[in-house]
């Protein structure tokens, strides 16, 4: 089954709807009012979570999509809302981790040691 991302609802979590099973292990449990959720037929297919670094840094550090949703572009349009919501709460760089490099890339993000690392211009 063919999934559009443009019509997956993104919403932020309750708190029974955190997911957990979803995240890496060992991330530290992410702010509900930094993290979104995507939901299909009321099922968790994806989520990300965001945390500030400072006033013009935020931080991703979790894009996941549940395994039979991936490679429909679910996690483009999340990653395109996580730098959305980055950028409406003032940054003006988001560093993103090592992984998913060419979802990363794709984007504009660039390659740094550390993971990944996108540059934000005001209008």
């Amino acid at each position: 089954m063919s999934l559009d991302p443009r019509k997956v609802p993104i919403y932020r979590p309750y708190a029974d709807e955190m997911p957990w099973e979803l995240l890496p292990d060992g991330l530290a449990a992410p702010d509900p009012n930094l993290t979104r959720i995507a939901k299909l037929g009321g099922e968790v297919i994806g989520a990300y979570a965001i945390e500030p670094v400072n006033a013009l840094h935020y931080r991703i550090t979790a894009l996941v999509v549940a395994e039979r949703h991936r490679r429909q572009g679910l996690g483009r349009w999340l990653l395109g809302h996580a730098v959305g919501i980055c950028e409406s709460k003032g940054a003006r760089e988001i560093s993103a981790p090592a992984t998913r490099s060419q979802l990363f890339a794709n984007r504009g993000f660039e390659r740094t040691g550390e993971g990944h690392r996108l540059l934000l211009t005001p209008e």
